[in-house]
């Protein structure tokens, strides 16, 4: 929590969208913001002051993460694709799959209608939107078929009698044959324009109107044109989160010095933009922007197998028809990379370029105040070396049984997660001894080369005190090693280090010591959440035996799906027989059993 709010300093204040990730990385929260900095430092403030369930949440965020829009229209529609797409746990209320209407032109039809739909379906009508102010929605379709008076009815019946909206001057009546095919497509053209974000002559028709209704006292008709512009000017509030098309395609925006890069990407399916992404390259001074676009192409789609129709970039990249010559044989169809100059894909790719520089910038703040920190480390240590490479070692276990090593990787002062490993034990009390096997496996195993446990750590800590460090110490001489080691204990927060019995004392406000509490308190909660996992199993599993028909494999997967005992208690008959191997019967037996016990 500490590393958060130090991160907070670097948020931008401006609208977007922020996301709450859990230990292993996963959305548990998606909200939206008019300012971001301030609305994340509401959540970090004072835990006391939050709603009891708020608070809960914020026990299990270990990250946040972010992403810029052009205004707060923007970040509500935003929020509501990405809480679709991630589902977060505590966004379980708006799991009704509520969308914002759309505005639909029927353009198959020969006289098309303008209607509101919450539906978007892939055929020959042309769709707006969506729409967050569904009032001044409602209020601009009301204008717009005041003046093109377009058809509203569901199906059109020739030859007969006009309906009520005809003489009230809101329908062409095409019904009647009073106007031809030609006569009523031309009405669309002003109206596709004003959709499309032009809408200067309708606001300079609207405010003449006004104003001659003001001077001939007509002033019931100047306000109902004065609530028109204001509707006009809602809906013409740019959403470029959300393509018009269903566009299919992956956005890459760069940022970054010559040594090193950063990449961001923004994945948009069926039209929304559903995952945001980011990595660091480090890259030789030979090396152009096109250059790293190409390598990162073939890095990220060689592990990444969802490879979209398109990708957008600022330039194209090195080697271009190789590329989508390979792209081609991974995908099975051809995906072209394509460098958008005007229009909507240079509007959302003009977005994924803002964040990219954003978080360069943040990440750059964060990079120079850690330095800081890690040489007045080093320093205070009396080390050789400025230790990039901290690892932090804990164990964890259930009255001797499930024992369990963590080991933790903060490389600069960050949290490398990638890197993280546990070590399975055998049943033991002894810390000391467990510890001294975690030790030895890692080691061990970086001196054989394997890649996972590469490069060799600068420092290695170990979450206790005295004893815990001495061990670690012994393991690091057996072997022959030259790496430094401390303990943390939590106690008084005192530094240890090997055959010194008195421990140091920093001051709490300390930013090295804020340091060090944050990687051992990482490697601890890293430690615990397997036991966790593992005491959640062992609950649900003894809970399940009692269930007639619920065997060994039906139990595995009722755990795979819902997790705990309370989320399998709180689920639907629908969502039980839905679960791999369920059937009706069985469904309905664990249904039963919950609610009869």
């Amino acid at each position: 929590m500490r590393g958060l709010k130090e991160r907070l300093r670097g948020v931008p204040k401006l609208p977007g969208v922020y996301l709450f990730k859990n230990l292993n990385g996963d959305v548990i929260y998606a909200g939206k913001a008019g300012v971001l900095r301030n609305r994340l430092r509401s959540y970090f403030q004072s835990l006391d002051r939050l709603d009891p369930k708020v608070r809960a949440m914020m026990a299990r965020v270990e990250d946040f993460d972010y992403i810029v829009t052009a205004g707060e229209v923007e970040a509500l529609v935003l929020e509501s694709n990405l809480i679709k797409s991630y589902q977060p746990r505590y966004n379980i209320l708006l799991r009704d799959d509520k969308s914002y209407p759309y505005l639909k032109i029927t353009l198959q039809d020969d006289f098309p209608r303008l209607v509101i739909t919450r539906e978007k379906h892939h055929d020959d009508s042309r769709y707006f939107g969506p729409y967050v102010d569904v009032k001044a929605l409602k209020d601009t379709v009301e204008l717009l078929q005041e003046l093109y008076p377009l058809r509203t009815c569901k199906i059109l019946r020739m030859g007969r009698r006009p309906c009520l909206n005809r003489d009230l001057g809101r329908c062409a009546a095409p019904c009647t044959g009073e106007v031809d095919r030609e006569s009523y497509r031309d009405m669309l053209v002003p109206v596709i324009s004003f959709l499309e974000g032009d809408h200067g002559d309708l606001v300079r028709r609207l405010e003449g109107d006004m104003q001659e209704a003001s001077r001939n006292l007509e002033f019931e008709r100047a306000g109902r044109l004065r609530d028109y512009l204001g509707a006009v000017g809602k809906i013409g509030e740019g959403q470029k989160v959300v393509s018009e098309s269903p566009l299919e395609a992956d956005l890459m925006a760069l940022a970054g010095s010559e040594r090193e890069r950063l990449v961001i990407i923004f994945r948009i399916r069926k039209g929304k933009l559903v995952e945001k992404d980011s990595f660091r390259l480090r890259v030789s001074l030979a090396q152009d922007k096109d250059e790293v676009l190409s390598f990162f192409i073939r890095r990220y789609y060689g592990e990444h197998r969802d490879i979209p129709r398109e990708i957008l970039a600022e330039h194209q990249p090195a080697d271009g028809e190789a590329l989508v010559a390979w792209l081609r044989e991974q995908r099975g169809a051809k995906t072209d990379i394509k460098v958008p100059v005007r229009g909507e894909k240079r509007r959302l790719l003009d977005m994924a370029l803002e964040n990219a520089v954003l978080l360069w910038e943040e990440e750059l703040r964060q990079e120079d105040g850690n330095r800081r920190i890690l040489m007045e480390l080093a320093r205070l240590l009396e080390l050789e070396v400025v230790p990039e490479r901290i690892e932090c070692f804990d164990i964890s276990h259930l009255g001797g049984e499930e024992t369990v090593g963590s080991m933790v990787v903060f490389q600069d002062g960050v949290r490398e997660s990638k890197s993280y490993r546990r070590f399975k034990l055998e049943a033991q009390n002894n810390d000391f001894q467990a510890m001294d096997t975690v030790l030895r496996r890692r080691l061990s195993a970086g001196l054989r080369g394997e890649p996972g446990f590469l490069p060799m750590p600068d420092l290695i800590m170990v979450d206790g005190g005295l004893g815990q460090v001495n061990a670690a110490a012994a393991v690091i001489r057996d072997l022959e090693l030259d790496i430094p080691a401390i303990g943390l204990a939590k106690k008084h927060e005192e530094v240890f280090r090997p055959g010194i019995s008195e421990g140091i004392r920093w001051p709490r406000s300390s930013q090295v010591l804020r340091l060090l509490q944050r990687i051992r308190d990482e490697a601890h909660r890293f430690a615990i959440e397997h036991n966790r996992k593992r005491i959640r199993k062992r609950s649900l599993v003894s809970v399940l035996d009692h269930v007639p028909g619920i065997g060994e494999r039906r139990r595995q997967e009722l755990l795979k799906a819902f997790g705990s005992v309370e989320r399998i208690r709180g689920a639907s008959l629908e969502e039980l027989a839905g679960v791999p191997g369920m059937n009706r019967r069985a469904a309905q037996a664990v249904y039963d059993f919950f609610r009869e016990g």
